[in-house]
């Protein structure tokens, strides 16, 4: 069994001034991390390169927000979403990230008060594809079942 923590128990984006945290777990034991892709204009090849030379394995976590819904009722938005959420492939593989999870099949906190529609199942389908596309190209793990 392997144990990896969570560095939004930290931080919302990686910094330097993180690096004592990752040397502490790794000389606590933990094989690995969680990076927040938030903001996605970092060097997340770089911030892999400092994990291996660490020997700490990742996975990665991000979410949408309300301006980058995937079941928005808008278009542009729902494309956005797409857009962002491919970015974020591109980041976690180029950390070297193993998975992608998160709340991004939809708006973090964001609800209707009602069930999902079939108009917000049927986005939620076209927006997925994609993405998981995207995710299999990168070598990402990803479970997603329409």
């Amino acid at each position: 069994m392997k144990f990896g923590m969570n560095l939004l128990l930290w931080t919302g984006e990686l910094h330097d001034g993180l690096l004592p945290v990752l040397e502490s777990l790794k000389k606590m034991g933990y094989d690995g991390v969680e990076l927040p892709l938030f903001n996605t204009s970092l060097d997340y090849a770089a911030w892999g390169r400092r994990l291996d030379d660490l020997g700490l394995a990742r996975t990665s976590v991000t979410v949408r927000g309300e301006a980058d819904n995937p079941i928005s009722p808008e278009a542009a938005v729902r494309a956005k979403g797409i857009e962002n959420t491919k970015r974020a492939i591109d980041c976690a593989h180029a950390a070297g990230a193993t998975a992608l999870v998160g709340p991004f099949h939809s708006a973090l906190g964001y609800f209707s008060g009602n069930g999902p529609t079939a108009d917000e199942w049927k986005w939620g389908v076209e927006s997925m594809r994609p993405v998981a596309e995207h995710a299999a190209q990168a070598g990402l793990c990803w479970v997603w079942k329409p």
